[in-house]
């Protein structure tokens, strides 16, 4: 496959929508959701309203940007690292970074924001990005008989990712009491098992 060649005007879009992102996030490290304004995120990425609406139609919006990162994050450095000699390892792995993602590379103010019954981005095409990582692993378990079961690998990841939101949802409702990528090994370990020989 050839890889998609940028124009300066696309490049330069991207920046600027990273530059809001980044400028939002950083404000949530300091403030409440709430207490941080479209005019907040403006100045501190040093563009105009005019620009935001560009982009953006809500704050919520910006904040919504963390999930072509994350399947940005989980195409370019996850999959690469997928090279574990089972299924089930590579899917433990798999597992083990997004419980990573949430608990360490995205603070638990971000993850409480994102997980509402009003996320849109739950619900997106699941072939690209993280979800179609752990879809292209499902894949080759059930090819090469690792996996069984006549649920399609879409399927199987419908139903894990749920499942491990939840798991996630409910660290987040104890504040992150207890250890998640450690929790989330077992927790995957016992969901997968239903799809072993």
């Amino acid at each position: 496959m050839v890889p998609e060649t940028k124009t300066k005007r696309q490049l330069q879009a991207e920046q600027t929508k990273d530059r809001l992102f980044n400028a939002a996030v950083d404000l949530l490290s300091e403030r409440d959701f709430d207490d941080i304004t479209i005019r907040d995120i403006v100045a501190r990425a040093n563009v105009s309203i005019g620009t935001f609406y560009n982009y953006y139609s809500t704050k919520m919006e910006v904040f919504y940007e963390t999930y072509r990162v994350a399947d940005d994050y989980f195409r370019e450095e996850v999959a690469p690292l997928l090279v574990q000699p089972t299924t089930l390892e590579r899917i433990q792995f798999f597992f083990h970074c997004y419980a990573r993602y949430c608990s360490e590379l995205t603070d638990m103010k971000m993850t409480r924001l994102l997980y509402n019954p009003d996320n849109p981005w739950f619900n997106r095409d699941a072939s690209h990005g993280m979800v179609g990582v752990l879809i292209e692993q499902l894949e080759r378990g059930l090819r090469d008989g690792s996996l069984v079961g006549t649920d399609p690998a879409q399927e199987i990841a419908s139903y894990l990712m749920i499942a491990v939101r939840g798991l996630v949802y409910h660290w987040c409702t104890l504040n992150g009491g207890y250890d998640l990528i450690q929790v989330m090994q077992k927790y995957v370990r016992r969901l997968i098992t239903a799809y072993l020989p």
